[in-house]
C-alpha cells in the first residue's frame, strides 16, 4: 500500500533536485559554518549538534529523553542561523528577519487540538506569537523560555514536527525509495504533520509552504502545494548539520515568493483598513452579520489577529483588468490540504466601495474541467436565471500564471496541474441550511432547480454538483430567491454524449451522488443524475434538521445516515462505491423515517421517492453490470457449482391452500394476508425536470404551510459519539458527518497521511480498502468541503413570492419543457 500512497500523496526527489527546485537561493549566498569562517560576532555561537545523542550510556552530556528536550537543541541552532543570515542581509530585508518559536507547550489558537513543535515566523509578526512570562513559569532551562510562543498559524512561514519515539515514526528511513510506515503512530504523526501545513495554507495565501520533520538523529525536508508533498530523502543532520543549516539559512535571505508567499496578496493598508471601517457602520441590511462575522476579528486584534485583513488582486478574463479587494476571515477555511482548496471571502470593493462576494480555488486544468468564470459567461448570455451575477473573475498571475509544481514530479494521469482562479460575485447571501420552514426549504429548492434546468435547456449545461452547500439564499426587494452556484465542475452537454463506461471516479459530491452511479460507478454521467441530487439534497435537510422518527434511537440514526450518505468502498482497481442505504430506499420507494409534526413535508417527500422508484425500475439492470467495480463483477461472473438434478413433476398435493378451510386440518393454518402494494410505473422520471418540478411547484402554493424547523438543532451532532458495527466492522457513526460530506479527489488507496482529529466513514464490502477520515483524504469523497456561500443564523421568515414572477423575460415560456413553461404562465399571469 506504501507504494500506492507515494504515487500521489509524496514524492520523494533527490536532495540536490529537491534544493534546485524550490530552494536554490541566491548565487554565492551559501556559507561555510565552520567558525573560522564566520565573522566574529558568531564564533562562539553554536551551528552543529555534536552534544545530541540517544543512547542511553553516552558519555556525552546531552542526552535526548523527551522531544521538549531536541525542541530545545534546535530552536538555539536554528535561531543562530536566522541571525547570521539577518547579519548579511541589507536594506528592509534586514529589519524583517526570521525567528523560530517552540509552540508545542503553549496554549493554542486555532480550531486545531494540535500544535506545532516548532513555529518559524517574520519578526515582524513576533507579537502574534508573544507569552506573557506568567505563561512560560514552568519551562525549564530559563534559557529557553525566550523561545516559548504560543500557536499563530495566520503568521507561521512553516511549521516543524520533531519525533524520538520509534513507534511514531512517519516518513520511514529510506533514502532510495518511499516506504511510509503503516501503523497506528506514523499515521498520527503524518497526520499532525499535514494538519499544520494545513492550517497554514487556509489561513494564508500561499503558492506553497515549505516544512520540516525531524526523527531522531534523521530529516526530511518537505515543500507542499495544492497537489502532493515533494520532499527529500532522509539526512542525518547530526552528522552532516550543513543541509539543514542550508535549508534555514536560505530560507531566512528568501524573498516572498521564494518562501511561497502569494505576490497578488498583501496586508491591507492603513488607508484601506480606514476607508472599510467607514463603510461597515453603514447599514447593509440581513447581510451586515455576514460583513461584521467577517472583517471584525482583524478590526479588533490588528497584528495578533487569527485572519487579517488582506488586498488581493483579481484579474479579470474579459477585460484584463486587474481589480482590488479587501478580504478577512473566510466563512469557512478549506479543511483539507489537496485539491481546489475553496474559500469564500465577503470582499470589501476598494474602488466601487461595496461589499461582494470574493471565491478562491485552484481549479484542475484539465480538458475536462472549464473555468467558472467562462461558465457564467454563457449563463449569462443565455439568460439563466437564479445564478449569480459574476463581476469578474480570472486566472492568478504574479506575472506568470500560478499554478503547482508538484505534478511535475509524479507519473499518474490523474494528478492535474492545479491553476489558482479568483471570481467575484455581486451577491452576498446565506447556505441553504439558514431556511426557516420546510416550505421555504422547498422554494429555495426549487429556485435551484429551476436554474439547473434553464441551463440544461437553454445553454446545454449540466451543474453535475447538486449539494446543499451550492444553493444559496439571498434577499431581493425583502423578498427570499433562492440561487444555484459553484458551476466550476459542470459539463456540456455535447462532452455527454458518449456514453461509456468512466475509467476513473466521478467528481462531484459524494453525499448528494444518485445511488445508481453510487452503485455502479462506472457509469456514464447523465442528467438524471443532477435531478436525482435535489431529492438527497432534501432528505439530507429533514434528517438533519426537522423532527423525526430516528431521533429516538440514535445508534439507528447514526446507521441510517452512514448508509445513506456516507458509506463508502474502494475496488481494486481504485474505484469508489457505497452507500447502498440510498440505492434500498428508492428501490423500495421509502427511507426508513417519518417526520414528526409536518404531514405535508412528509407528503413532500413520499412522492419524490416514488417518482424515483418509478425511473429505477425503467433500468435495466443486466445492461447496467457493466458498470460494476472490478471486484463485485468478478463475484458476479465467478463459475458456480452446478448439481444435475433429474427434473420430476412437483407434488401439489403436498401443499394446502391458504384459502381453503382451516378447520379441515387444526395442524397446519396458513394465514397470508395479500399486501396492498401499489406499484410504481416503469417511467424513466428523472431524464426530465418536469416530474419533480411539478411536485415542488404545486407543494409551495400551500401559503398555510410554515412548519418551522428544530431551531437551531443539528441533529448530525447527536450522532458523534455513537459507535455501532456494520458487518462486523466498527463504524464511529456519523462523526464523518464533518469530515466526509462534500469532499472530492482521488481514489482513497493513494492515501497515506493521517488528518488530525478526523473520523472514520468505514469500508462496508469485503476485501475493501477503508476511508479513513484519518488519511490525507485524496480520495472522490475526500476534498474539502467548498466555501461558496456563507453562514449566518436563520432570518425571520417572509412573505415567499416566486424570484421570477416580476421581470421574467418573454422567451422564458419557450424553454422545451413542462414545468418551466406551465410555472411561468401560473406566475407571470
Amino acid at each position: 500500500m506504501a507504494e500506492e500512497e507515494t504515487d500521489e500523496s509524496f514524492y520523494q526527489e533527490r536532495m540536490d533536485k529537491w534544493f534546485s527546485d524550490w530552494l536554490p537561493g541566491k548565487d554565492g549566498e551559501d556559507i561555510n559554518f565552520d567558525p573560522k569562517e564566520l565573522p566574529r560576532e558568531f564564533r562562539h555561537k553554536k551551528f552543529d549538534f555534536d552534544d545530541i545523542t540517544f543512547r542511553s550510556k553516552s558519555k556525552k552530556p546531552t542526552k535526548i529523553r523527551t522531544e521538549g528536550d531536541l525542541s530545545r537543541i534546535l530552536c538555539s541552532v536554528i535561531q543562530n542561523v536566522f541571525d547570521l543570515a539577518a547579519c548579511r542581509s541589507t536594506g528592509e530585508d534586514r529589519v524583517d528577519f526570521l525567528q523560530i518559536k517552540d509552540t508545542s507547550v503553549a496554549k493554542v489558537e486555532s480550531d486545531d487540538p494540535d500544535r506545532p513543535d516548532l513555529s518559524v515566523h517574520k519578526a515582524s509578526a513576533a507579537q502574534a506569537f508573544h507569552l506573557d512570562d506568567a505563561d512560560k513559569q514552568d519551562v525549564s532551562p530559563d534559557s529557553h523560555r525566550a523561545f516559548i510562543g504560543r500557536v499563530a498559524y495566520s503568521w507561521t512561514i512553516f511549521p516543524g514536527v520533531v519525533k524520538i519515539d520509534s513507534s511514531r515514526e512517519g516518513f520511514g528511513f529510506s533514502a532510495d525509495e518511499l516506504d511510509l510506515p503503516d501503523t497506528e503512530g506514523s499515521r498520527e504523526t503524518r497526520g499532525q504533520f499535514a494538519g499544520h501545513v494545513t492550517e497554514i495554507l487556509s489561513r494564508q495565501h500561499r503558492q506553497f509552504t515549505f516544512a520540516f520533520y525531524v526523527y531522531k538523529n534523521l530529516a526530511r525536508l518537505f515543500a507542499v502545494d495544492r497537489n502532493s508533498a515533494i520532499m527529500t530523502p532522509p539526512f542525518d543532520y547530526v552528522k552532516d548539520p550543513n543541509t539543514l543549516l542550508k535549508f534555514f539559512y536560505r530560507l531566512a535571505r528568501a524573498d516572498n515568493c521564494a518562501q511561497g508567499y502569494d505576490s497578488t496578496t498583501a496586508l491591507a493598508s492603513p488607508c484601506n483598513i480606514s476607508t472599510l471601517r467607514e463603510h461597515m457602520s453603514e447599514d447593509h441590511g440581513v447581510i451586515q452579520p455576514l460583513i461584521l462575522d467577517a472583517m471584525n476579528d482583524a478590526l479588533d486584534h490588528g497584528p495578533t489577529s487569527t485572519w487579517p485583513l488582506y488586498e488581493v488582486q483579481v484579474h479579470d478574463h474579459i477585460s484584463g483588468k486587474t481589480s482590488c479587494f479587501v478580504i478577512g476571515k473566510p466563512r469557512k477555511p478549506a479543511t483539507s490540504l489537496f485539491g481546489r482548496a475553496t474559500r469564500g471571502y465577503v470582499g470589501f470593493d476598494s474602488v466601487e466601495h461595496d461589499f461582494v462576494w470574493l471565491k478562491d480555488a485552484w481549479r484542475s486544468d484539465s480538458l475536462n474541467s472549464h473555468p467558472e468564470w467562462e461558465i457564467y459567461s454563457k449563463l449569462k448570455n443565455a439568460n439563466v436565471k437564479n445564478i449569480a451575477t459574476m463581476r469578474c473573475g480570472g486566472d492568478v498571475y504574479n506575472p506568470k500564471l500560478q499554478c503547482t509544481l508538484s505534478q511535475d514530479y509524479i507519473s499518474s494521469p490523474l494528478l492535474k496541474r492545479r491553476i489558482h482562479s479568483r471570481l467575484i460575485i455581486n451577491e452576498i447571501g446565506f447556505p441553504l441550511d439558514a431556511y426557516e420552514t420546510s416550505r421555504i426549504l422547498i422554494y429555495i429548492v426549487l429556485c435551484a432547480f429551476q436554474a439547473h434546468e434553464s441551463a440544461w435547456v437553454k445553454a446545454g449545461i449540466l451543474h453535475h454538483d447538486i449539494s446543499d452547500n451550492n444553493m444559496l439564499i439571498i434577499h431581493v426587494n425583502g423578498k427570499k430567491r433562492g440561487l444555484l452556484i459553484d458551476w466550476d465542475l459542470c459539463k456540456y452537454a455535447s462532452e455527454l454524449q458518449e456514453r461509456k463506461p468512466l475509467r476513473q471516479n466521478a467528481s462531484g459530491t459524494w453525499a448528494f451522488t444518485c445511488a445508481v452511479r453510487l452503485h455502479y460507478p462506472k457509469k456514464f454521467l447523465e442528467l438524471a443524475d443532477d435531478i436525482e441530487a435535489f431529492v438527497h439534497v432534501i432528505i439530507w435537510c429533514a434528517l438533519r434538521y426537522h423532527r423525526h422518527s430516528l431521533l429516538r434511537n440514535p445508534g439507528d440514526f447514526a446507521l441510517v445516515v452512514h448508509q445513506l450518505f456516507f458509506d463508502c468502498t474502494c475496488s481494486s482497481d481504485g474505484l469508489l462505491y457505497g452507500c447502498f442505504g440510498k440505492w434500498h430506499a428508492i428501490m423500495y420507494g421509502t427511507y426508513s423515517f417519518q417526520l414528526i409534526s409536518d404531514e405535508r413535508f412528509q407528503n413532500v417527500l413520499d412522492k419524490l421517492m416514488r417518482l424515483c422508484r418509478s425511473h429505477y425500475r425503467s433500468l435495466d439492470l443486466i445492461e447496467l453490470e457493466r458498470f460494476l467495480p472490478a471486484d463485485i463483477l468478478k463475484k458476479i461472473k465467478a463459475p458456480q457449482q452446478t448439481y444435475t438434478i433429474t427434473e420430476l413433476p412437483v407434488d401439489l398435493d403436498a401443499l394446502r391452500s391458504p384459502y381453503e378451510d382451516p378447520e379441515e386440518d387444526d395442524d397446519i393454518t396458513f394465514k397470508i394476508a395479500a399486501p396492498d402494494v401499489h406499484e410504481e410505473p416503469a417511467i424513466r422520471t428523472l431524464d426530465e425536470h418536469v416530474y419533480i418540478g411539478q411536485i415542488l411547484y404545486k407543494a409551495i402554493q400551500d401559503e398555510d404551510w410554515n412548519c418551522w424547523r428544530s431551531s437551531g438543532v443539528d441533529h448530525f451532532e447527536t450522532m458523534l459519539h455513537v459507535s455501532f458495527t456494520e458487518r462486523n466492522r466498527p463504524v464511529d457513526g456519523t462523526r464523518s458527518v464533518e469530515t466526509f460530506p462534500r469532499k472530492r479527489a482521488r481514489s482513497p488507496q493513494a492515501s497515506s497521511i493521517v488528518q488530525p482529529k478526523r473520523f472514520r466513514a468505514s469500508s462496508s464490502a469485503h476485501n475493501s480498502t477503508p476511508v479513513d477520515g484519518s488519511t490525507f483524504e485524496r480520495a472522490a469523497l475526500c476534498r474539502e468541503q467548498d466555501a461558496d456561500t456563507q453562514s449566518v443564523s436563520p432570518q425571520p421568515a417572509g412573505d415567499i413570492e416566486a424570484s421570477y414572477s416580476e421581470s421574467e423575460d418573454e422567451d422564458e415560456a419557450k424553454v422545451n419543457s413542462i414545468f418551466t413553461a406551465k410555472l411561468h404562465d401560473e406566475l407571470v399571469s
